[in-house]
Parts: structure tokens; sequence; C-alpha cells
């Protein structure tokens, strides 16, 4: 069986795959499932997600350098999608309803 996008496509997914279901695991182990928890951010109360998603930005971006120091990324291949500010926004709004309705 011949892969449509290639070995090296075919590993970037699974390593996708794979680093997704780790930080999802990593998400629920810091208890971010929980409605009432995400909701004490909004109220300003519980700010374990902020926490728990800056370490994960920190972390990342630790990793991105190291690899770029070692060779083993070019950071100048990374591509940064440009900002589309109203639909974020209104994302943003609906996942924040979402979120609310869900602890309350």
């Amino acid at each position: 069986m011949s892969w449509p996008i290639g070995l090296e496509g075919a590993r970037a997914l699974l390593a996708g795959l794979g680093l997704g279901v780790a930080f999802g695991f990593i998400l629920e182990r810091a208890g971010l499932g929980d409605p009432k928890k995400l909701v004490g951010l909004f109220y300003l109360r519980d700010f374990t997600m902020m926490k728990v998603m800056f370490t994960a930005i920190a972390v990342t971006a630790t990793g991105i350098g190291l690899l770029s120091l070692l060779g083993v990324v070019d950071i100048a291949d990374l591509s940064v999608q440009p900002t589309f500010l109203w639909p974020q926004l209104a994302g943003g709004a609906l996942l924040g309803a979402g979120f609310a309705l869900g602890g309350y």
C-alpha cells in the first residue's frame, strides 16, 4: 500500500497524533476537563488553566529553540499563519460562552 501523502507526511501525521494525545492527557491530568475549574478562570479565582497553557507554550518554545540549536529544525522553514481577527474573536466568544454554560 502506498501512502498518498508520502512516508514523511505519514510520519508527521503520526507524530502530530501522538503529541496531541499526550497533550490532551496532560490537560486532563491537570484537571482542565472540569468545567468548574475552567469557569474559575473567568471569575479570576482559579488560574490553573492559565498556568498549564503558559507552561505548554514555554516548553514548546524551549524545545523548538533547542532543536534549532542542534540543527534538527530550521526555524526559517516554520510558518506562522496570518491572524484573522474577527473570526478568531467570534470563535473565542462562542467557545468562552460554551465553557461558561458548561460550568454553570
